[in-house]
């Protein structure tokens, strides 16, 4: 036996367990503003992201009907056409607003306020623009993540995405969908840099002890940035004071602000950190299974991609995000088409569900670090059972949300789907940072790719299934079930492959080792 084992060995262990049971500082931290930094970009991003399937239906002229271009009534407030088909908005005879929202020509000097006659093939390709940008640069942009740290590709998606979004209304007068087209895409492919990058942060971040209530604090971005997105959508869209380009230009305006606060307080890792105190620094970084500074690793892409427990977690990823997806895209158009919901209650149905994931997102990251730190199970099993939950039993809900007719019961079903399905942030979605800390943003880069590759099939089917009777409820029913089939499948696989510790080459390049 060497005698540096000896030295070692020789440690005590009260003194080992003493440093392994740190607690950690008191109040609030820097790594919490970081957290809160990276909550308020993902949810500025994600309201970017979702509003659009709300508001597209009031850019076309179908969308026009459901605001009912007969008459409507909001309280004291009347709004009725006139013969020259446009609309005409009184209030207590002190305010009189002229438009056409139910043709094609706009008779005011606000030419945007304008439909358009978008069939439904070229409405999917405008939603799903995006996801093709979004999935074209994730490897590219997780690559830069890696080397320049996570704070840098956020900021940018944030720059890029707040002017693109000021600018959308106007696009559709010089090209057409086309144009709306090419502007999502170009969102898409600067906001790959959310979801890598952050994993990048948090393997620098969190501790331990730590990870899964400050990744779901940050994930429940995702749901905060869905509910704001559909309310803000479905009260703009609805009114006819302000109109959908409103929609567009308060995500661009909060997209900027948020890059302002990301630049100027947010940091790459915890050394950087100009105003971290000596006792925090030590208590993130007392683990030792993450780099603290900027030491530049060469990506191990031989293990990552021969790793039955990566595969496993990509699998799972493939199959949540496809169901995400479908709810994510096609509900409001279900619940108009289907259930009959107006546009103003759509964009309110349609983000229920997104406030119940945010808070079990938030109860399901508590439990998971109750469990470990008492050692209730193991992290393993904490993984397989809270993916197990988000996908197998989220599943079941989603086939029995297609099946019913009243809206009050369909809402219902749909708020535990999706509150069950936030069960997934503790399952497969933190797994990249239990396996390699320091390389969770290539991992997750991958995975989100493939993902999202998988996801470009969600307009085919829907096309290919729903195709333009959107009001048939038996093929909802069949596109609903073969989705939650995939999230069963998918779940097994994650399951059986699952691992809950960091792997040997996490530290690939210490010492000169490949491994």
């Amino acid at each position: 036996m060497s005698s540096e084992q000896v030295d070692y060995e020789s440690v005590p262990v009260a003194e080992k367990n003493e440093e392994q049971e740190k607690k950690p500082p008191k109040g609030f931290g820097v790594r919490h503003v970081q957290a809160l930094l990276l909550f308020t970009s993902l949810a500025i991003g994600l309201s970017m992201r979702a509003h659009l399937s709300v508001t597209l239906v009031a850019m076309t002229s179908n969308g026009s009907e459901n605001l009912n271009c007969t008459e409507l009534e909001e309280g004291e407030e009347k709004i009725h056409l006139n013969t020259n088909n446009t609309l005409k908005h009184d209030v207590n005879n002190t305010l009189e607003y002229t438009r056409n929202i139910c043709g094609n020509e706009e008779k005011t000097s606000w030419n945007i306020y304008r439909t358009y006659e978008w069939s439904k093939p070229e409405q999917e390709m405008i939603l799903f623009a995006f996801f093709v940008g979004y999935t074209s640069m994730m490897i590219p942009i997780g690559l830069v993540a890696q080397k320049f740290g996570g704070k840098l590709p956020i900021c940018v998606a944030l720059a890029v995405n707040g002017v693109l979004s000021i600018l959308t209304p106007w696009m559709p007068l010089f090209g057409g969908w086309v144009t709306v087209c090419a502007g999502r895409l170009l969102q898409g492919m600067t906001q790959a840099a959310f979801f890598p990058s952050i994993h990048s942060l948090l393997g620098k971040w969190a501790p331990l002890a730590e990870r899964g209530r400050l990744s779901t604090y940050i994930y429940t971005g995702s749901q905060f940035g869905t509910v704001l997105a559909f309310q803000i959508a479905g009260f703009f869209a609805g009114s006819p004071l302000f109109g959908w380009p409103c929609t567009f230009w308060f995500c661009g305006v909060m997209s900027l602000v948020c890059f302002g606060l990301l630049y100027f307080f947010g940091s790459a890792t915890p050394t950087e950190h100009p105003h971290i105190t000596t006792e925090e620094l030590a208590y993130i970084t007392k683990d030792g299974n993450a780099d603290s500074g900027t030491k530049k690793r060469k990506t191990p892409w031989k293990h990552i991609l021969t790793s039955k427990a990566v595969w496993g977690l990509i699998a799972s990823h493939c199959g949540s995000a496809l169901g995400y997806l479908l709810v994510f895209t096609q509900i409001p158009m279900y619940m108009n088409k289907v259930l009959g919901v107006d546009i103003k209650r759509n964009g309110v149905y349609s983000s229920l569900p997104y406030i119940s994931m945010y808070f079990m997102t938030l109860l399901f990251g508590y439990l998971s670090d109750f469990a470990a730190n008492k050692k209730l199970m193991s992290v393993t099993n904490i993984r397989r059972t809270a993916n197990s939950i988000g996908m197998f039993i989220s599943g079941l809900f989603l086939i029995g949300f297609s099946f019913v007719s009243d809206t009050v019961t369909a809402v219902i079903i749909l708020i535990l789907c999706l509150g069950l399905h936030s069960g997934v942030h503790v399952g497969f979605h933190i797994n990249h940072i239990d396996l390699a800390p320091n390389f969770a943003g290539p991992i997750m880069a991958t995975g989100n790719m493939i993902a999202n590759l998988s996801g470009l099939g969600v307009p085919v089917l829907v096309s290919n299934i729903i195709g333009d009777d959107a009001t048939n409820q038996s093929k909802w029913q069949v596109l609903f079930v073969t989705f939650a089939s995939l999230q069963f499948v998918t779940n097994l696989i994650f399951v059986i492959f699952v691992k809950g510790t960091v792997q040997d080459w996490n530290f690939y390049g210490d010492d000169g080792n490949d491994y």
